[in-house]
């Protein structure tokens, strides 16, 4: 880029070997009005390059964890018994805290990735406890009475939520998930700015809470369908049976 007021520059020498002093005015403000166009022009084109790379940070991690979140996991499960059990506006506070972990690791993987990735030893003492928290989780849900839904409406929509939250604080793989993609993504954009760190933390979030808010859509919509499925197989049996299948996986996954 040309600066007006470099001595190498023809302009400024021109300027400064006028033959009238309205010369020098009139190319004085001809060289400013075109170094003003150039550095508006650089700066548009960093804005537009910083804005693309956030926004297809943003829509590239909202794609994977929506994607990832679509197998069968304990938020999902916690999302439509809420939503069985309670209404769709439960399912909501339901998906909205078991979002927050999402957010909580992807903040870890970015200050720690570093730390993480030469330090296993961090995700085996994970995965070591998580095995009797699904254990007792899976156990308590399996020998309890179904809860009515009437009465469950009654009850108060807080402990649904932290329901939630905990299910996905103690889900051992978001961690090294998050980890995984930020190195993914490190090798085709830069994290360094705080916009881009800011699109990976929020479409972690958001494509995680899409996916379970639909899963609230979805279990309120067929709601008659899995209530007659749910008469057949209470759906404490089938969270109870769940965790404590995620207890012996994991607990197989650490001695294989």
């Amino acid at each position: 880029m040309s600066n007006p007021l470099h001595r190498d520059n023809p302009t400024y020498i021109e300027a400064h070997n006028p033959t009238n002093n309205d010369e020098i005015t009139l190319l004085q403000m001809s060289a400013y009005r075109q170094f003003g166009r150039e550095l508006h022009f650089t700066f548009v084109s960093l804005t537009n390059k910083g804005m693309s790379e956030s926004l297809a940070i943003l829509s590239l991690t909202a794609l994977i964890s929506f994607m990832g979140s679509i197998h069968p996991g304990p938020v999902n499960l916690a999302v439509v018994n809420a939503t069985l059990s309670h209404n769709f506006k439960t399912g909501v506070w339901v998906a909205i805290s078991g979002t927050l972990p999402e957010i909580i690791y992807t903040l870890i993987a970015l200050q720690s990735q570093g730390f993480l990735a030469k330090h296993q030893s961090v995700f085996q003492t994970l995965e070591v406890a998580i095995i009797p928290f699904f254990l007792v989780i899976g156990v308590y849900s399996f020998i309890k009475n179904p809860v009515q839904r009437n009465a469950a409406i009654r009850s108060t929509q807080p402990v649904e939520a932290l329901k939630g939250f905990l299910s996905g604080l103690l889900n051992p793989q978001l961690l090294p998930f998050w980890v995984v993609f930020l190195i993914y993504l490190h090798s085709h954009f830069s994290l360094d700015t705080f916009g881009a760190k800011f699109s990976f933390v929020f479409g972690a979030a958001l494509g995680a809470f899409l996916i379970l808010v639909l899963f609230a859509y979805l279990a309120e919509r067929y709601q008659t369908t899995l209530y007659r499925f749910l008469h057949r197989y209470p759906m404490n049996k089938l969270i109870g049976l769940f965790f404590i299948g995620m207890s012996l996986y994991q607990t197989f996954k650490i001695l294989a």
